[in-house]
């Protein structure tokens, strides 16, 4: 399976563990979200904050979300995976916030 980076984010189902493999595989999605991030990077810090803050909120929400799901899967469940980078996506956040002069 691949993912399909051309394809309706909301599809995206955390429980399907070949869609989870592709989608931390995907170079595609990589390089996209290495390409925006330098775009916001160079936003004044006011604007970054503005975006930042409430898409923090939303990930914290789709962490929780996951962490409620794979609490009693197995220890080697790729979805585990998912949730360690989520988890490190959220550190990255709360470190540009404070970075910035927010308070995360």
């Amino acid at each position: 399976m691949t993912h399909n980076p051309d394809g309706d984010p909301a599809a995206f189902d955390s429980t399907d563990l070949d869609a989870v493999d592709a989608w931390l595989d995907d170079p595609v999605v990589n390089a996209l979200h290495e390409d925006l991030g330098r775009q916001f990077r160079a936003l004044p810090p006011e604007q970054q904050l503005a975006g930042l803050i409430p898409e923090l909120e939303k990930a914290q929400a789709r962490y929780d979300e996951l962490a409620d799901v794979v609490a009693d899967a197995p220890v080697d469940d790729p979805r585990r995976f998912l949730l360690v980078a989520m988890g490190e996506q959220l550190e990255k956040f709360r470190a540009r916030i404070n970075e910035l002069g927010g308070n995360a």
